[in-house]
């Protein structure tokens, strides 16, 4: 092996010049941005919808558009909340528009003192100043386009965590962009599908039809072969026939490709070609950094055994989910087996795909081909 840098980057976001195809998403965002119009990336969890978005506001912003890109990772209050969308905002702005945010943060930015009345009289008086915080900054996009004329671009990451933080947070966010038609579009992404189609497709919820869903497919085995074999020329190696085996494993799921390649781009000296003995030593090397991580996903479904029976099945069945062969050999009953997969695609676990219920992980799907061949039982 050499000191070479591997081109592969598996854990964290690609940046827009790296990022493979999503050409026909990017430029539908871009355009339904530009006319006004609200998205949300429909996609399950590690397929690449954060790379969308930073692409997406790169293109945005040479088409002279305003951006922010907040990140609502494990976000668990309205205080939070606040502050990483004035920290988003800070971060995307300057000149006038930046001294914009910042007075606005400085006209609530006081030092909380002791009220009358004690300890629940001041947690009250925090929780108005975050609500208060929190209405001001979603109204923010009225106020750069009062100074500039020009729309934003707001993008709301991993948005599920936001609106775990309060029941009332979708109404509140509706009350907002509704009245946002000419000063800001947004777009939403988050690793739990099925929970965002809920609110975004559920009549009687606040966000109901307030987004067009634009859906992330796997990517083309043809894009991916492309992609991973130009960095192993660039590098003075070939991914030989090692390569089919990674696409036919990998399916399509941008971050386990990109895992896979990187592991064979390790397992390939400069000037030698993969085979099936050196994918066999990736498909090792694999296994063993997530063994760990499936192990600790197994042991958190502990109190869903039904779940677990149904991933098996999935994984290991030779037939149809709801077949009775199927259900037998796992010990499921077919309406227990139809609620724990409802629950699994909402967690965005499970999707169907032409008729059929896939598990969305590839390397989930081989660990329990490995470690529950006859069934999913505690």
């Amino acid at each position: 092996m050499t000191d070479e840098l591997n081109p592969f980057v598996y854990d964290d976001p690609l940046p827009p010049d790296a990022l493979i195809d999503r050409d026909e998403e990017t430029r539908k965002l871009l355009s339904l941005a530009e006319g006004g119009h609200n998205t949300r990336l429909s996609a399950p969890r590690r397929y690449g919808k954060t790379s969308i978005i930073l692409r997406l506001l790169a293109e945005a912003d040479r088409a002279g558009l305003h951006t922010v890109h907040v990140d609502f990772y494990r976000c668990v209050t309205r205080g939070e909340a606040a502050r990483r969308i004035e920290e988003a905002y800070l971060a995307a702005l300057a000149g006038p528009l930046r001294r914009t945010v910042s007075a606005l943060t400085r006209s609530w930015r006081t030092t909380v003192k002791a009220q009358p009345g004690g300890v629940g009289v001041q947690a009250e008086y925090i929780r108005e100043l975050d609500n208060q915080r929190l209405a001001d900054l979603l109204d923010l996009p009225k106020r750069i386009f009062a100074k500039s004329g020009i729309r934003t671009v707001v993008a709301f990451d991993e948005f599920q965590d936001f609106l775990r933080i309060d029941d009332g947070l979708d109404g509140l966010l509706r009350s907002k962009i509704q009245l946002h038609r000419d000063e800001a579009s947004y777009v939403f992404a988050g690793s739990e599908p099925g929970m965002l189609d809920e609110l975004f497709n559920r009549k009687g919820r606040p966000l109901f039809d307030q987004a067009r869903p634009i859906p992330v497919p796997p990517l083309d085995d043809g894009d991916l072969a492309d992609y991973i074999g130009a960095r192993f020329d660039q590098t003075g190696r070939d991914p030989g026939a090692a390569l089919e085996l990674l696409l036919g494993l990998a399916r399509g799921h941008p971050q386990r490709a990109m895992l896979l390649a990187h592991h064979l781009w390790e397992q390939t000296s400069r000037g030698q070609t993969a085979d099936e003995e050196t994918y066999q030593a990736v498909l090792d090397a694999v296994d063993r950094e997530t063994k760990e991580r499936f192990e600790r996903t197994w042991l958190d479904l502990g109190s869903a055994p039904a779940q677990r029976r149904v991933l098996a099945a999935l994984a290991n069945g030779p037939q149809s989910l709801y077949s009775k062969t199927t259900l037998l050999a796992f010990e499921l009953d077919k309406s227990v087996a139809q609620q724990a997969t409802q629950t699994l695609i909402y967690g965005g676990d499970v999707v169907r795909v032409d008729g059929r219920f896939v598990i969305v992980d590839p390397l989930l799907e081989r660990w329990l081909q490995r470690t529950q061949p006859r069934g999913g039982a505690p």
